[in-house]
């Protein structure tokens, strides 16, 4: 079995990305560059509002990530709401100041990955990945990704192996005709639907800009999923702060279905993902769950050589003898191999 971990490396590493002067999608250390780079009209009143709360928390001379933008804002809270209030600071501006920092991760998406807002631009790389999995091997992603872009080319070129019912693993109502509002959107137009015990897995353990929960076992997947019409955007995801709460509600049960994918994985390929010194939970939930000595290869895609470190400590447990680790510094270099190469 094959495991694909995608970061926002993976995203950025798209091959639409002509690192151009315009609006890139994001990483952590680059979001307000990009979000200051949207050219859309309509995001203004977003981006004005964004900008002035960083430079009230920050000054104006900032150089903030957003992981460090949504811990300060939650933990100002904590301390609002422990001391009743700080002078200047109230619970509800904290409040409105999450809430804009959170339409501003759609308004960045939304700029980046789609043309004219609607449709998402095609990347070959993910199409490439698409094509390669195998639902016989039981392969699954793993996407730390708020972002639809491994989505969308599911939809498009995943035909016979991806059915957004049960791929997502989100939880469904019992009985008959029981289904995710939306799905269709997001599953191949094919004659035959793949069952639950043959679609490939794609578990978003951060959430996705997508998801939108309308009770506690019914979820809509959002057809236009970084679009505002009236009001703000509702979706369902784990803010990038430091103290992130994976172990409560839907993220629980794709927390668990990861653990049991990472350990069943005999190869495992990390796309653009880091293992962030901050994200302790993530590093922790695949250092117990690999299988010990049970890793054939590691793939690590990724130009960093810290952060290729990083992937080879935390999955250290799962080398055996016969473990070989292959380095690739790009999505475009790893997408012209065969699977043959990388894959035990």
């Amino acid at each position: 079995m094959a495991l694909i971990v995608l970061g926002a490396g993976a995203t950025r590493g798209a091959s639409f990305v002509d690192g151009s002067s315009g609006c890139l999608p994001p990483l952590d250390g680059d979001f307000f560059t990009q979000l200051q780079r949207i050219a859309t009209p309509k995001h203004k009143g977003t981006i004005d509002g964004v900008l002035e709360d960083v430079v009230r928390l920050f000054g104006h001379n900032f150089r903030v990530t957003l992981e460090t933008m949504f811990t300060t804002i939650e933990h100002t809270l904590r301390v609002v709401n422990a001391t009743k209030e700080v002078v200047g600071w109230r619970k509800s501006n904290l409040e409105a100041m999450r809430t804009r920092l959170q339409q501003a991760i759609a308004a960045v998406l939304e700029e980046s990955l789609t043309a004219g807002g609607r449709d998402h631009k095609e990347c070959s790389y993910h199409t490439t990945l698409v094509k390669l999995l195998n639902v016989q091997k039981e392969d699954a992603i793993i996407s730390f990704n708020y972002d639809c872009l491994i989505d969308a080319m599911l939809q498009l070129h995943g035909g016979g192996k991806w059915n957004a019912r049960y791929g997502y693993g989100l939880p469904m109502p019992k009985g008959k005709g029981s289904h995710i509002s939306g799905e269709k959107h997001w599953t191949p137009s094919t004659i035959r639907q793949p069952t639950r015990k043959n679609t490939v897995r794609l578990l978003k353990l951060h959430g996705s800009i997508h998801f939108r929960a309308e009770a506690q076992d019914r979820f809509a997947l959002k057809e236009r999923p970084y679009t505002r019409q009236n009001g703000n955007l509702r979706f369902e995801i784990i803010p990038p702060e430091w103290n992130k709460h994976f172990d409560e509600g839907v993220f629980r049960k794709l927390w668990n279905a990861a653990r049991d994918d990472i350990h069943k994985a005999s190869t495992i390929v990390v796309i653009g993902y880091s293992f962030p010194l901050t994200d302790l939970h993530t590093s922790a939930l695949f250092r117990v769950s690999v299988g010990k000595e049970k890793l054939r290869r590691l793939v690590i895609v990724n130009p960093d050589s810290e952060a290729r470190r990083r992937t080879r400590d935390v999955l250290m447990r799962g080398f055996g003898k016969g473990t070989r680790v292959l380095v690739f510094d790009s999505f475009k270099e790893f997408s012209r191999v065969k699977r043959s190469v990388w894959d035990a």
